[in-house]
């Protein structure tokens, strides 16, 4: 992403690779032994999303159950909506600055601030459509406002973080080519493809940054949650899976928009990618394909958080139950 610190990144990077020679990753516990266990999936016939799996608001996993077996979908809210503006955005950003650099219709960051900036309604249309596609609903008036403002001003941001790097290389590679440009001042490879069957995922994962540190990151739209480094490591080892290269790192990129602020503000956070991540995550796996190859209901957890995106699906059920009886 634009405004990472360079200096902070490889700051942070060196610590990882301490933490890494000293505990060291497992050879089993890599993707690319996807032909023996415990990284060898229970079958290829069934295929799991990262998300699926690595999203455990449900500590029991009745969300599998009610999503794979009874074919329930989530109730679509605006935290949902949000995820794939953004998201969206971020994409479309990306691709704007490079697509222009590569026409040579910009040669300096400014200009790329005065032909970008004014796109940003098209862009934020286009993201809001597609979150209406992937959610099969509408939003409101009001939360389609509040997704325009937040959208709008990730964008511009974005943009203008871009055109900054963008001036920053010229001026310190001023013989440069617009390709060694676009390497030093953009992020390598966003929403990198990855085909994740070979350890029981689905065949178009979607990364959404991998770094030349052989790091992954993962962007969030919403609250800090202890779960959320299983997405990173399941793209991991489905890179590895894929490529046969170690992917140790992993980083999260926390989004946060105050509407009343319009600059974004971000949180970071670092792990390595080590043995007991990995471990969950394949436990994850393999207790999710028992659930959906047999058809068990866990039940609920002990204790349902309200943030779950089946929560009032299972509250209605609590609600409804004593009727039939």
């Amino acid at each position: 992403m634009f405004f990472f610190d360079r200096l902070d990144l490889d700051r942070r990077f060196r610590l990882l690779r301490k933490e890494v020679e000293v505990r060291g990753v497992s050879e089993e516990l890599r993707g690319w032994c996807f032909d023996s266990p415990p990284v060898e999936p229970p079958s290829r016939s069934v295929l799991f999303g990262v998300g699926e799996l690595a999203m455990r608001y449900c500590q029991s996993m009745r969300d599998i159950y009610l999503k794979r077996v009874l074919n329930v979908k989530p109730p679509p809210t605006i935290k949902m909506a949000r995820g794939i503006v953004l998201h969206a955005v971020n994409r479309e950003s990306l691709s704007a600055v490079k697509r222009l650099l590569f026409s040579g219709e910009a040669r300096s960051g400014s200009e790329l601030v005065e032909d970008l900036l004014p796109l940003a309604k098209d862009v934020v249309d286009r993201a809001i459509l597609e979150a209406e596609r992937a959610l099969f609903a509408k939003v409101s008036e009001t939360e389609e406002r509040q997704l325009r403002v937040e959208a709008s001003a990730f964008y511009r941001f974005l943009i203008v973080q871009a055109a900054a790097r963008i001036d920053q290389a010229i001026s310190k590679y001023p013989h440069s080519d617009v390709d060694s440009i676009i390497s030093v001042a953009v992020p390598p490879v966003v929403e990198r493809k990855v085909d994740g069957s070979l350890i029981g995922l689905s065949r178009g994962l979607s990364v959404d940054i991998y770094t030349p540190f052989n790091a992954i990151a993962d962007l969030k739209t919403g609250e800090i949650r202890e779960f959320h480094p299983y997405a990173a490591t399941g793209y991991a080892l489905a890179l590895e899976a894929e490529e046969n290269i170690p992917v140790d790192f992993g980083f999260i990129i926390y989004v946060q928009i105050e509407p009343s602020r319009l600059v974004p503000s971000f949180r970071l956070k670092y792990f390595v990618i080590g043995d007991e991540l990995r471990r969950e995550f394949l436990e994850i796996r393999d207790e999710t394909y028992e659930i959906v190859s047999v058809g068990r209901d866990p039940g609920k957890p002990a204790k349902c958080p309200d943030y779950c995106p089946y929560y009032s699906v299972c509250v209605r059920e609590s609600v409804e139950a004593p009727r039939h009886k």
